[in-house]
């Protein structure tokens, strides 16, 4: 993915090199600094973006710069990317944090809202969206960043954090979600491993075994795994 300029300024090539050394908030410093002098560079936003995500705490901060990125260049995938991978992380954090809240981890989600329906900017945000976690707008920017893609593996990395919500969401969706992934790469094996817990919530068991049964053979560690999550829906392999 293009991620920086053609020909960047001092400042921001610097920025990004602090960033991949984990300095963050200098590099968010460098990136704000860049924007001061040229409020228009994208890619000196989304640095500051990812900067800001990578400090914690910045969230809301970080999901503006993104927008403000996407308004400027909505062809571009770098701050989709962003965008989706931070609102991703954040739902697979409630998902898990709230897993045995009374009504499951769903709850969290019931009241955010529809990024389709323009009414809805009009309500009080719920509580996903409040912690930056909405699953719909997270899977279209995942999706919409694989769309701009040419690289097949950055193409299925992205699809399959999406697909996971979607199998948060709805196992049916999740297949569907799942199989895009395996047409871009067919060798996935997080795809299979998760599919085969699809078909299993689902109730298709004969697939799950397939897709398991293919894990095995190229990760026998992570086949056991597989086979004690089957297991709980009641499909037996081996």
């Amino acid at each position: 993915m293009e991620e920086l300029p053609n020909k960047p300024s001092r400042l921001l090539k610097e920025a990004v090199s602090l960033f991949e050394k984990g300095k963050y908030g200098w590099a968010k410093t460098l990136c704000w600094m860049e924007l001061k002098r040229n409020p228009n560079e994208y890619f000196a936003l989304c640095w500051y973006a990812n900067s800001l995500y990578q400090l914690g705490h910045h969230d809301q901060q970080a999901v503006s710069a993104y927008q403000e990125a996407i308004e400027m260049r909505p062809e571009h995938p770098f701050a989709h990317a962003g965008l989706g991978v931070l609102l991703y992380s954040n739902v697979i954090r409630i998902a898990r944090e709230y897993s045995t809240f009374p009504g499951g981890s769903q709850m969290m989600f019931a009241d955010e809202l529809n990024p389709d329906d323009t009414s809805s900017l009009l309500r009080i945000k719920g509580f996903a969206d409040y912690e930056c976690a909405n699953r719909k707008i997270a899977i279209r920017e995942l999706e919409r960043a694989a769309d701009l893609l040419d690289d097949k593996d950055e193409k299925a990395h992205y699809l399959l954090l999406s697909a996971e919500i979607h199998c948060h969401i709805n196992n049916r969706k999740g297949i569907q979600a799942y199989k895009r992934v395996l047409e871009i790469d067919p060798s996935c094996t997080p795809a299979h491993f998760d599919l085969a817990g699809c078909y299993a919530g689902t109730g298709e068991e004969e697939l799950a075994r397939q897709e398991y049964y293919f894990v095995e053979k190229r990760d026998p560690e992570a086949a056991q795994e597989l086979a004690a999550i089957l297991a709980q829906f009641g499909t037996k392999c081996g």
